[in-house]
């Protein structure tokens, strides 16, 4: 409790005339951005039938993206006024981070089970199409998070939906595999598709997050 005579001034007027030091919602809108370049280099990959050897690109990005991340976080620490809850902005970049961080573990469960993109072409490009969808919507979501945050909502609304739709491209893709006759290619392949799963579920925590942090800042 104030001592009589004490001025209290609200938060709100001392944000006025402390500004925050960096503009985290560039820095967000950036790994975002990172994070998209990652899925598409995927994409590329997996529909390019001519694809030999790892894909050494997406773990490129990936690596770039943690750049971004380390940086958020530590300019994090160096501010005292943040444009919105600092918790919110720490946890949206760490789980953007798994979004691209499951673009490299579907790589390495493509190389490490041998499965080749062109013998699966039709099930994989439909997934890591639905998969980089949803991405795009994170990022619109985030371009729009400092002064459109009626479309920030709508599009984190879309990044959700994109889960739905792998799921049921995931049952299909293996309920086609099945009609295969060699089991240990129907298990390697599965193995692979529920990667594509993992990426999915990683971009709804994203989108569910920035909805929580939207309805905050509102």
């Amino acid at each position: 409790m104030a001592s009589e005579g004490t001025i209290v001034r609200p938060k709100w007027l001392f944000g006025q005339f402390v500004q925050p030091t960096h503009d985290f919602f560039d820095m967000l809108n950036r790994q975002a951005a990172k994070t998209l370049e990652g899925m598409r280099a995927l994409g590329d990959w997996i529909n390019d039938q001519d694809c030999e050897g790892r894909c050494q690109t997406v773990r490129d990005l990936e690596n770039q993206a943690d750049e971004l991340k380390l940086d958020l976080g530590k300019k994090l620490t160096e501010s005292f006024i943040t444009p919105f809850d600092r918790e919110d902005i720490y946890d949206l970049s760490q789980l953007l981070d798994e979004v691209i961080n499951s673009a490299k573990n579907i790589v390495r469960e493509i190389e490490a089970y041998d499965v080749k993109p062109s013998n699966k072409a039709t099930a994989l490009t439909e997934l890591i199409a639905i998969l980089t969808e949803g991405t795009q919507c994170l990022v619109l979501s985030f371009a729009a998070l400092k002064n459109g945050p009626k479309e920030a909502y709508n599009q984190a609304v879309l990044a959700r939906k994109s889960e739905n739709r792998l799921t049921k491209a995931y049952r299909q893709a293996v309920r086609d595999l099945l009609q295969e006759d060699d089991l240990k290619l129907i298990m390697r392949v599965t193995e692979v598709y529920r990667s594509f799963l993992d990426g999915g579920e990683k971009i709804d925590r994203v989108a569910e997050k920035l909805l929580h942090a939207i309805i905050k800042m509102g």
